[in-house]
């Protein structure tokens, strides 16, 4: 009986030992991946940066910015945040440029409806209600109330302006269902978007859009595959990237046959800090940034460091996604120019 205690309690020890290594493993292995706060970004970034409150300010945009033929906002689905902000920089876009047509990861028919819902004379709840329902076949880390209020606060904006002013949405993405195309998600994208202003002779217009993280970066990670944003600039689209990041939030995690999903449909776990993914370099942002806010960068002024890094593009996921290495000789402003970094942002909630 004695040896079988003493069995059972150099198990138990030994079990827990192995767990305690592999936690310190990912710990200390994280702590590396992120680095130290660096003394040179923080000095830079404390001059080029700006708190979003209602609306987006202009401080840190210039002629280069102003003068984009294509503005793309990457985020990583499931934050609320990243509703509101979608909101607030396309109508700050619209005010300041006149930038009225919303390019949206949706297939045409899905904006088509969305579109006879900003033309209506009386909101149709129902119709949107089924616009952000069809926009779950394809994200449904999207589809969500927030969603729902955005495009309804949109539809409000829109009601103030002339009838040759109106805000218009071009759906750019393949339909949920169409598994026969022979060019990459990416490419069906450039190849929609280029057909949508032939069509509707829009060559002098200015475009803006909400896309997921990877297609807004101007140069792929992956040689073999082409980014959206890279196949624009590739097309002679003069075009700016500005990217969200979260700290302290929750994701939306709907339920879905690939992952466990928690009984309340929220995780806390997917930040820029870890510990799933990690963004090297995320902690100089951190560093000058506050709980319960929106805090924008400037990555590309003159002297800028992320001119000659990779801090901010180098990404490590551990389940959600891909990890992103950027390629040899690229730098962080290469594939975006703007980072939004979200604090405690809540998780989409679903439509009821």
């Amino acid at each position: 009986m004695k040896k079988i205690v003493a069995f059972l309690k150099i198990s138990f020890i030994s079990i827990i030992t192995i767990f305690v290594i592999i936690f310190l493993y990912f710990f200390i292995s994280n702590k590396i991946f992120l680095g130290a706060k660096n003394k040179t970004n923080i000095e830079y970034l404390s001059q080029n940066k700006s708190l979003i409150n209602d609306s987006v300010s202009e401080d840190l945009f210039d002629d280069d910015f102003y003068n984009s033929k294509v503005f793309l906002l990457g985020e990583i689905h499931g934050y609320a945040d990243n509703q509101k902000l979608d909101k607030q920089l396309f109508l700050f876009l619209n005010k300041k440029l006149g930038v009225k047509y919303y390019i949206a990861e949706m297939d045409s028919t899905t904006a088509q409806k969305l579109n006879y819902y900003l033309t209506k004379s009386k909101k149709d709840e129902a119709l949107l209600r089924d616009v952000v329902l069809s926009v779950k076949k394809r994200i449904p880390q999207q589809s969500s109330k927030e969603l729902f209020d955005k495009w309804s606060e949109i539809y409000d904006y829109n009601q103030t302006l002339a009838d040759s002013s109106k805000i218009a949405v071009l759906g750019i993405d393949i339909d949920f269902d169409n598994n026969n195309s022979k060019i990459s998600r990416d490419s069906a994208m450039m190849v929609n978007f280029k057909n949508a202003i032939e069509k509707m002779n829009l060559k002098n217009e200015k475009f803006y859009g909400l896309f997921g993280y990877y297609h807004t970066l101007q140069k792929s990670p992956i040689t073999d595959k082409t980014t959206f944003a890279e196949q624009l600039k590739q097309s002679g689209f003069k075009t700016t990237s500005l990217v969200s990041y979260t700290l302290d939030s929750e994701m939306y995690l709907p339920e879905n046959p690939q992952f466990p999903t928690p009984p309340e449909e929220k995780i806390n776990w997917i930040n820029a800090d870890g510990p799933l993914m990690l963004v090297k370099g995320i902690n100089d942002l951190k560093a000058l940034s506050k709980s319960n806010s929106i805090t924008l960068f400037k990555l590309n002024s003159a002297n800028s460091p992320y001119l000659n890094s990779q801090n901010l593009i180098k990404v490590k996921s551990k389940i959600f996604g891909e990890s992103i290495y950027p390629l040899k000789n690229s730098h962080t402003t290469d594939y975006f120019q703007y980072v939004f970094l979200l604090r405690n942002s809540k998780a989409l909630t679903k439509l009821k």
